[in-house]
């Protein structure tokens, strides 16, 4: 576990660095090669930092066959990323491809697994203004009504799994909480499963599908 965070804050404010891991905060692993591409740096340049991020156990790398990939292990990691990113001055597009990532960045993606952006933060608040969802300080908590929502969706809610707190994220684009953990997990999961999302050809980018537009509106009255 990443336990001397505070100390090097001044490693992962720069705008390489910083646009590297929120790539990682995916929980995918990815090689140096797609991140220097993603950060708009040479790959001699993408490796100086990728080592320096290493070395501060923000992420690990794994060597298969001539490729490095990197990926973040832990998500109070995601979780501190998150909340630099949400402080951090905006990111400026250099191009129109990059605008158009980030606008879908921002509209629906995966964060560690979980689903997150615009749609991430509006499903959370649905799932509390439908009472399938608590507020408690500092966490959420799954209700019964939300125990037999997600029964009906098709995930099994009698495992203990269901009776601990879900974490908060900060969504670093919306500035707002979506829910986070395992459980967040399994639900993107299975709503990418019942296609009422769908992964896309950008990376950790989320579409909602006209299923998934209608099953939001009538199950969670969520427009989306």
């Amino acid at each position: 576990m990443y336990e001397n965070f505070a100390d090097n804050i001044l490693l992962i404010e720069h705008k390489t660095r910083l646009t590297m891991l929120i790539e990682l905060s995916s929980g995918k692993a990815l090689p140096a090669g797609e991140l220097a591409k993603l950060a708009g740096v040479k790959p001699q340049t993408a490796s100086e930092h990728l080592s320096k991020l290493v070395e501060a156990n923000l992420i690990s790398v794994n060597t298969w066959g001539r490729h490095r990939y990197y990926k973040i292990d832990n998500d109070k990691v995601v979780d501190a990323i998150n909340a630099l990113a949400v402080i951090s001055p905006p990111m400026n597009s250099k191009s129109l491809k990059e605008t158009t990532k980030k606008e879908k960045l921002s509209y629906c993606r995966t964060c560690y697994g979980h689903i997150a952006g615009k749609v991430g933060v509006e499903f959370t608040d649905s799932l509390l203004r439908n009472d399938y969802l608590e507020e408690c300080e500092g966490y959420y908590k799954l209700t019964e009504n939300g125990k037999v929502w997600l029964g009906q969706l098709g995930l099994e809610t009698e495992r203990n799994l269901y009776t601990k707190p879900i974490p908060k994220h900060l969504d670093w684009t919306e500035r707002k909480y979506h829910i986070a953990g395992p459980i967040s997990l399994k639900i993107t999961k299975k709503l990418i499963e019942l296609s009422w999302l769908q992964v896309t050809e950008v990376n950790r980018c989320l579409k909602v599908t006209r299923k998934g537009e209608e099953s939001f509106k009538t199950q969670l009255n969520m427009i989306t």
